[in-house]
């Protein structure tokens, strides 16, 4: 049923063979949660978007191999991405971060062939010497992916989420990066209140005209523990129904250039970790419906 390039066919376009992420936590945090009064982006929990394991205190080796076996059990894949998920890992000293990730390749090897390295970080922690970092490594034979963390390009949709960050710092971040050897993945969010049905759309195509190839698309859901679970809890946020998102990815997608990839869909979560929407839950189910929708735009 599939009307967009997702991830997966990119991935055995480009190599082949059944390709996955392998999702690691080095502890690297993040400054706007740690260091402002305003304690980080509302809808961030204490995992910093990842897995918990650095929290958990289970150590790469141990993250590597646990979770590589379940990749070849669960996907029969053997060439993985290493996703320094977490929080933002351009977070940590260029040479530290240097330092765990030949680390995390050489513990990978062992189990795995590795064919790319994704990073996940905010556009107001991108330095240039990490910039030149991705690069030196693209220039090793790997695929670099940069993800970073927009999740909208709206001024006031920015302010709500407590970012941190304005929309000029996005623009510039993505502009610095277009040139490079590696790709760049945005992360956007759909259902912030006050924003209206085609504000995905718009920060999706701008993005692409700055040199943005892919894109993982996230409704606003609420998480345990995080100032937006207070806002929930006392009315004053509403999250999208299933129906409501699927129209509003589905648009976003369709005002996409040919050929951009589709990283995600929507958000995985589960309770008890997951408030609200319960839908997120189900993934299959969620997925379905934004194809469905795809389709009938397709066909109309």
């Amino acid at each position: 049923m599939k009307t967009y390039r997702s991830w997966s066919s990119y991935l055995r376009e480009r190599f082949g063979e059944r390709v996955h992420k392998l999702c690691l936590d080095l502890g690297a945090g993040c400054p706007h949660r740690e260091g402002l009064s305003r304690g980080g982006c509302i809808f961030c929990d204490e995992r910093g978007g990842g897995s918990g394991a650095a929290l958990a205190g289970i150590p790469l080796e141990e993250q590597i191999k646990s979770g590589a076996a379940a990749i070849r059990a669960r996907y029969k894949a053997q060439a993985l991405i290493l996703y320094f998920q977490s929080y933002s890992a351009t977070n940590l000293p260029l040479d530290r971060l240097a330092e765990e990730v030949e680390k995390a390749i050489r513990l990978t090897e062992r189990h795995a062939r590795i064919v790319g390295l994704a990073f996940g970080t905010r556009p107001d922690l991108l330095p240039e010497d990490a910039l030149d970092y991705f690069d030196d490594l693209a220039g090793e034979g790997l695929d670099v992916w940069v993800e970073i963390g927009v999740q909208s390009l709206s001024e006031e949709s920015l302010r709500w989420l407590r970012r941190g960050h304005d929309v000029s710092c996005v623009e510039e971040a993505v502009k610095r990066c277009r040139d490079r050897k590696f790709f760049l993945c945005a992360h956007l969010i759909a259902g912030i209140p006050g924003e209206d049905d085609l504000q995905l759309a718009r920060s999706a195509a701008a993005l692409a005209s700055w040199g943005v190839c892919a894109f993982k698309f996230h409704p606003l859901y609420v998480l345990r523990g995080t100032a937006l679970e207070e806002e929930y809890r006392a009315g004053r946020f509403a999250p999208l129904t299933l129906d409501e998102y699927a129209e509003i990815v589905a648009s976003a997608i369709a005002s996409l250039p040919e050929g951009a990839i589709i990283q995600r869909l929507t958000a995985d979560a589960k309770p008890p970790r997951l408030v609200a929407p319960l839908w997120v839950a189900d993934k299959a189910r969620a997925v379905a419906r934004i194809e469905r929708r795809l389709l009938a735009l397709s066909e109309s």
